[in-house]
């Protein structure tokens, strides 16, 4: 379940970078300084800061496509609902992702998710000095385990 809890996370934190981008291209900003402004403010995420390259650079070659990423939201779509909570935001990021995999098609990189937008408002969301594809230099890092630090049930909570 943690998974598809922080794959949702994810793929939400997508679908705001990519409409923080056109706010701010439509606002004239340059996306460049709009990119490091939200990379060192309260606005930051892992998918701002890797994806987010990949979207200005135009080659959104993220390695992650489109129908992975309507199922991931469609998962925590369907948990919520299950039990019994009231979601407001998953099911319009749910319409979000099918309308841009009805677009872009199911093996399209989920980060084209964003050509919904450009493609609405007519303008690019490119800017110079970001890569095409994301690699690190950092050494491999064993995975970490999340331990449970208690065992609360829903009702006690």
């Amino acid at each position: 379940m943690l998974k598809v809890i922080t794959n949702y996370l994810a793929g939400v934190q997508l679908l705001a970078t990519g409409e923080a981008f056109m706010v701010a291209r439509k606002a004239g900003i340059d996306l460049a300084v709009a990119y490091d402004a939200i990379r060192v403010s309260s606005g930051n995420s892992f998918a701002h800061e890797t994806e987010g390259q990949l979207i200005l650079n135009g080659s959104c070659d993220v390695n992650f496509t489109m129908d992975h990423e309507v199922k991931d939201l469609a998962l925590f779509d369907e948990l919520g609902k299950s039990l019994g909570v009231p979601l407001e935001l998953s099911p319009v990021c749910v319409a979000m992702v099918r309308d841009g995999l009805r677009r872009c098609g199911p093996r399209a990189w989920s980060t084209q998710v964003v050509k919904r937008l450009k493609d609405d408002c007519g303008v690019s969301l490119r800017a110079p000095g970001f890569p095409a594809s994301l690699t690190g230099d950092e050494p491999e890092e064993v995975g970490a385990e999340v331990a449970v630090r208690c065992r609360a049930r829903p009702r006690d909570l």
